[in-house]
């Protein structure tokens, strides 16, 4: 893969990993300025490098006119096959096929499981003598 690739592909995606835990390393300006700078081959491999969740949250920051650019761009091919890509997910959803989601109980009992192992991972942490040990 050539540098430059490497290089890009790290660009964004970095961008995306941080999107939700600190301000976005590039400003979306610096990230459109990327992106037209690569050719379509480029940005046919990058986006094949991300996970779904990284692909959503980058359409998400998508402006609308950047959205509907996207949409006339695909070919009815590439249209039809995210409709019966949807389509799959709703039918599984109706089903109750889709991802777990917890009861109120078993999310209680998941908070109390959370703070029982942050108790003993802090007595751990003091040591002995319940004096701050190191910190790693």
């Amino acid at each position: 893969m050539p540098a430059s690739r490497l290089l890009l592909a790290s660009i964004l995606a970095a961008g995306v990993a941080v999107a939700h835990a600190q301000p976005p390393a590039l400003t979306p300006e610096q990230r459109e300025q990327i992106w037209r700078s690569l050719t379509p081959e480029q940005r046919e491999f990058m986006w094949r490098q991300l996970t779904p969740e990284q692909k959503g949250n980058l359409m998400r920051q998508l402006t609308p006119q950047q959205r509907q650019a996207i949409r006339e761009s695909i070919t009815p091919e590439q249209r039809e096959q995210l409709r019966q890509r949807m389509d799959e997910r709703r039918e599984q959803r109706l089903r109750g096929e889709g991802p777990h989601r917890l009861s109120p109980q078993e999310r209680q009992r998941l908070r109390e499981q959370i703070h029982e192992s942050q108790r003993e991972f802090g007595r751990r942490e003091r040591g002995p003598g319940g004096k701050g040990g190191e910190r790693r």
